[in-house]
């Protein structure tokens, strides 16, 4: 088995591993089409908090998705680890060397579709794909599961699951010269 082979291997099983965990975190099998409400209402026994933390990510959402910037949610000094990647440790340094290599290749918006939504606390877990256009006129699909922790309505630290071999290819095929 190659090293290539190998990390393939990694990934689909770090997939399925994290498939299979927020399918038992969530008690039901993943959704197949539009969010998955998590009985965020009042009767459902969710505390303020996470009714407020759950609309604010829609939100953000929403608005990235209009043709805003869902990045206006994070803290300026937000702990952002790309799982199996590096950890930026500003809103700033993230956006240049964490978002900037694949936004700046891609037609405006990046639309995000929420999958599934679970809060705890301020714990958001948020499981989407994201579709746009390269620069070069082919789709980029990829799909994420972001674990924020929210404080006072914004990100504050993050652990971004995402197929990497979906970006790497988006980057190594579209030159911004």
């Amino acid at each position: 088995m190659t090293s290539g082979t190998s990390g393939q291997s990694r990934r689909v099983l770090m997939t399925a591993a994290l498939t299979g965990g927020l399918t038992m975190l969530a008690g039901t099998a993943p959704a197949s089409a539009g969010p998955r409400e998590d009985g965020g209402g009042p009767a459902s026994g969710r505390s303020a908090r996470e009714r407020r933390n759950k609309a604010a990510v829609l939100r953000a959402f929403a608005q990235q998705n209009a043709g805003g910037d869902l990045y206006e949610i994070l803290h300026d000094d937000i702990d952002w680890t790309i799982v199996n990647g590096r950890t930026y440790t500003s809103k700033a340094e993230f956006l240049a060397e964490g978002s900037a290599p694949v936004m700046d290749r891609l037609v405006p918006p990046l639309v995000m579709t929420v999958q599934d939504l679970w809060t705890e606390g301020d714990i958001v877990i948020v499981r989407f794909v994201g579709d746009a256009t390269a620069i070069d006129g082919i789709p980029y699909h990829n799909e994420y599961c972001w674990v924020w922790q929210l404080r006072g309505g914004q990100v504050v630290r993050c652990h971004a699951f995402l197929d990497m071999l979906a970006v790497r290819e988006l980057v190594e095929r579209v030159d911004l010269d």
